[in-house]
């Protein structure tokens, strides 16, 4: 099995959700109209424990954020904030039964969650970007040393 970068892993893990409405995933780009999706890594420590043999538990960080209708209709704002709550539950739902990013040879997800709850980083007069952090935690195998 062919590695792919961990953000590819998890870009194509999202296009399966079925909650997201019909708007392109990017990655570190996020446009202007409604509604676009993007994840965006996040400086964060990868190593969250390491082995003796060289493997790890390591952690992978990033947002994950859409651009969205925005305004003082509290119904849409309400649907907005709707969204990120049900996607938290579908990240919780996959960890639980275990339908995580397939990340390649040497390298086990563990879980993917959120980390923060869905909320409103920049606001203009009809649009506002939501975004949530979430973090996928993994296990990499270590290099065997030839002696």
């Amino acid at each position: 099995m062919e590695n792919k970068s961990l953000i590819q892993s998890i870009r194509d893990f999202f296009c399966t959700c079925p909650l997201l409405k019909d708007g392109a995933i990017h990655v570190d780009y996020l446009g202007v109209l409604p509604t676009e999706y993007s994840i965006d890594g996040v400086p964060a420590k990868k190593e969250v424990k390491a082995y003796i043999d060289g493997s790890a538990l390591c952690q992978y960080v990033f947002t994950f954020g859409s651009v969205e209708k925005y305004g003082s209709d509290v119904e849409t704002n309400i649907e907005n904030s709707g969204f990120y709550e049900n996607f938290v539950g579908w990240l919780k739902e996959k960890s639980l039964k275990k339908e995580l990013p397939s990340l390649g040879c040497g390298r086990e997800a563990l879980s993917i969650e959120a980390e923060s709850e869905g909320y409103v980083i920049d606001a203009r007069e009809n649009m506002a970007r939501y975004q949530i952090q979430c973090r996928l935690l993994y296990f990499e195998k270590g290099v065997k040393e030839i002696t």
